[in-house]
């Protein structure tokens, strides 16, 4: 059974963009080539990435634009198969986009069933909130950066339940930022 897997960008207050819903600047100045080459691995692992309309939209003006010369993950990006769940969005124009035409719930169970390498959300906080509510990813794979933005796009923000997670391995990169990856 494949699995799901959430890998999620935070600042050390929990936020995963600033307080428009879109800054990104404290991954951006903090990013280094190992981090890079860690999610190459990790992306490596995955044949499938889950989006909400946000995270898709902000992805797909960017990713298409790019070859491996200036981003050495742009032939993974843009071939990964992508699922996209939006009731606003109809014409998808980046690689392997598709609509879910299933309710998120039953779309990822079913995936989870399909044969193939894992199933990856990348941003997407409504997605990762209501998948975490109804128990369906495997594991987290959260990127802390040192930083306290104060304000902005929380990861977790209405999570109703208690949820204990079992580190499994943790990274320290030379700029202070850490890999935290947790099983359920």
């Amino acid at each position: 059974m494949r699995k799901l897997i959430a890998y999620e960008f935070l600042s050390n207050d929990g936020y995963m963009a600033g307080r428009e819903g879109e800054e990104m600047d404290f991954v951006t100045r903090n990013f280094l080539k190992e981090m890079e080459t860690d999610i190459e691995l990790e992306y490596k692992e995955v044949d499938t990435f889950l989006f909400g309309r946000t995270t898709y939209e902000s992805l797909s003006r960017y990713w298409p634009t790019v070859t491996t010369e200036d981003e050495p993950l742009a032939d993974l990006m843009n071939g990964m198969n992508k699922i996209v769940f939006s009731s606003t969005l109809d014409d998808l124009k980046w690689n392997n986009s598709r609509l879910s035409t299933k309710g998120l719930e039953e779309q990822v169970i079913e995936l989870k069933k399909e044969e193939g390498k894992n199933i990856m959300i990348i941003g997407s906080a409504s997605i990762v909130q209501s998948l975490t509510e109804k128990k369906l990813i495997d594991g987290y794979k959260f990127l802390l950066f040192p930083v306290i933005l104060g304000d902005g796009k929380p990861l977790f923000k209405n999570t109703k339940e208690e949820l204990g997670l079992k580190l499994i391995h943790s990274k320290v990169y030379r700029n202070g930022v850490l890999l935290l990856t947790y099983s359920i």
